[in-house]
């Protein structure tokens, strides 16, 4: 009987772990996106509106969505637009086919497509994740999925920070790997700031 139990009790371990063992990706393993993510928040430097005695860094649960216009640039949509051309990626003006080739994009797509969770599950560490959901509030910052190139040499993520009424910083950040746990910023698409 004990070992009935015990085969059991085997066989669902192994099932759940096969079957829910991705939070927030069903290609990229969570421990690499947390990884990225606790790198990201501990290394990048703060912004000024952030208050002097926080000695932890405030995120959103929420996750920030890509979005399709990301990858995808609809044809009917002109240059021009300013949706297109403050949202699409892959425009001529970001010259980004320097660092991402044709495979990587589609990589970076089968990664938006395979995105699971909408809000942040683990720790980080030197982070305190808000309990606070459904409302902005001040000096939280908020970040996307990171989206990896296919070699992994690369990670795009999208990142908000916002400090108050009319203040707010965000855009896209491309990094590097140095090597395991270190990156670098090669460079900020459509950064914004109010």
């Amino acid at each position: 009987m004990n070992k009935l139990i015990l085969i059991t009790l085997t066989i669902l371990l192994l099932t759940n772990q096969v079957c829910f063992g991705q939070t927030y990706s069903d290609i990229i393993e969570d421990n690499e996106i947390i990884s990225f993510l606790t790198w990201e928040v501990n290394s990048t430097d703060r912004y000024s509106e952030e208050p002097l005695l926080s000695l932890k860094r405030k995120i959103d649960p929420k996750i920030i969505s890509w979005d399709s216009l990301n990858f995808i640039k609809p044809d009917s949509l002109p240059e021009h637009d300013f949706l297109v051309s403050f949202t699409y990626l892959f425009q001529e003006k970001n010259v980004l086919d320097t660092i991402f080739k044709d495979e990587d994009k589609e990589y970076l797509f089968e990664q938006f497509k395979a995105s699971k969770d909408s809000t942040w599950q683990s720790k980080i560490p030197k982070a305190t994740i808000s309990n606070r959901k459904n409302k902005r509030r001040s000096n939280r910052y908020y970040y996307s999925i990171p989206l990896f190139s296919k070699d992994k040499n690369y990670v795009i993520i999208k990142r908000e920070y916002y400090c108050g009424s009319l203040c707010a910083h965000g855009g896209y950040f491309i990094y590097r790997t140095l090597n395991e746990n270190s990156w670098e910023l090669v460079k900020v698409i459509n950064g914004w700031m109010s």
